[in-house]
């Protein structure tokens, strides 16, 4: 006690005990299993008591956080969707897949993965694997960063032993190697009960707790982290983390949730609510600018000139037609010719061949393929190019190409596989 006698602890006793029945008034009084006995996923909340002062952050219900667990877990062990790498959790065969589930759909990543996994079946086989072929057998999932990153880590990981780390910290050490996927690895292959966050994971919770405001901001980041750590199972880390990601991909959508087929709707304070898609809330998209480009597929003697791409930024590493974005008002023409002379070559253009639309993270681009006669230059990479080449037209399918650059070489595929420069 202060040395002027006043009991301070007992002085703030009543404002504790008047902001827990503020918390207990504004906590939703809908979280319940049965509905006979409520369960509140907030024991206290962080409301102010005085000026300066605070409650802690709030901690979840005990209670709540089991059912939960109880409730996820068994829903996932009976409607869990069959997957390779659930098949067999095998540590290298876990990494692959969540490096690949990155912003691609679990429908759309199986082919790819068996594939993947036949030509790679081990994290040697990978590490000795050029690069080149790596990205071939990627060619069509995007986003190639990941598959260099797999690629530089599979090196690391053979000169070291060839065992992946055990532990979210030593995988974070890794190229390519974040947070979540860290996490996944650690929990799904090892066993650690580590917290993931993704997409899914922020909808879940969002929708769980109604947890409101730019969940991207960095403080909201930390405490939605600090959340799926409490949630985690201990027991059962793996299959508790896959059943929050499943349920985000099957069942909490984005847009049209089937609260009907969740098994932990009773918790769900959106639902209860009657508001389910109202978290979370949506975040300012990035402004996304419209540009055209040309790609310029250039005729010498049967073969056509393709380039790769230097290693870092957009399609590292891979093959394409050289390719290059109109400037104003430009011709098409004259963006071919500039696409060409960036390897020193003259061409003289003659047709368009096709026209595509694509997009990545920041431009919506349409793609022409402008048909040229080389006319003058011998290929040398520079620039944006680090190698270039003449390729037979039944030899296109050896090169690793962009989806967009495999559509232009699937346009003259379609024109008969090669044109004489009579044709042109």
């Amino acid at each position: 006690m202060p040395a002027d006698g006043t009991d301070y602890t007992a002085q703030m006793e009543p404002l504790l005990e008047q902001a827990r029945a503020e918390a207990m008034r504004q906590t939703p009084r809908h979280l319940f299993v049965p509905e006979s006995h409520r369960l509140y996923a907030y024991i206290d909340h962080a409301l102010p008591i005085g000026e300066g002062q605070t409650i802690s952050q709030p901690s979840l219900d005990e209670v709540w956080v089991r059912e939960l667990r109880r409730a996820l877990l068994a829903w996932f062990a009976a409607h869990q969707r069959p997957t390779p790498w659930r098949n067999n959790p095998d540590p290298y065969r876990v990494w692959v897949a969540e490096v690949m589930l990155q912003q691609t759909q679990t429908a759309t990543v199986v082919p790819y993965y068996e594939r993947f996994l036949e030509r790679f079946p081990t994290v040697q086989a990978l590490a000795d694997a050029p690069l080149e072929e790596v990205l071939r057998y990627w060619e069509g999932l995007g986003y190639y960063a990941r598959a260099r990153s797999l690629h530089r880590a599979a090196q690391q990981i053979a000169q070291n032993g060839g065992q992946l780390p055990a532990t979210a910290d030593r995988l974070r050490e890794l190229p390519g190697i974040g947070a979540y996927t860290a996490g996944a690895i650690a929990s799904i292959a090892f066993g650690q009960p580590t917290p993931v966050v993704d997409g899914n994971v922020t909808r879940v919770l969002a929708r769980l707790l109604w947890l409101k405001g730019d969940l991207k901001a960095h403080a909201a980041q930390k405490r939605l982290w600090q959340l799926a750590e409490e949630l985690v199972d201990p027991q059962q880390p793996g299959a508790f983390n896959q059943a929050v990601m499943e349920l985000g991909s099957t069942v909490c959508l984005p847009k049209q949730p089937r609260c009907g087929a969740c098994p932990v709707s009773h918790l769900c304070a959106a639902y209860q609510r009657g508001q389910p898609t109202a978290v979370p809330e949506l975040s300012r998209r990035v402004a996304t600018q419209a540009r055209v480009d040309v790609s310029a597929i250039v005729l010498r003697e049967g073969r056509y000139l393709l380039a790769r791409r230097a290693p870092d930024g957009l399609w590292g590493g891979l093959w394409e037609f050289p390719r290059a974005t109109r400037d104003g008002r430009e011709s098409l023409e004259t963006v071919a010719e500039r696409a060409a002379a960036q390897l020193g070559v003259q061409v003289q253009p003659v047709q368009t061949l096709a026209s595509l639309q694509h997009a990545v993270t920041t431009a919506r681009i349409r793609l022409y393929g402008y048909l040229c006669a080389w006319r003058a230059g011998e290929a040398q990479p520079t620039g944006a190019y680090d190698a270039a080449a003449w390729v037979a037209p039944d030899a296109l399918t050896d090169y690793p190409l962009s989806a967009p650059q495999r559509r232009l070489a699937h346009a003259l595929t379609q024109h008969g596989g090669q044109m004489s420069l009579q044709q042109v």
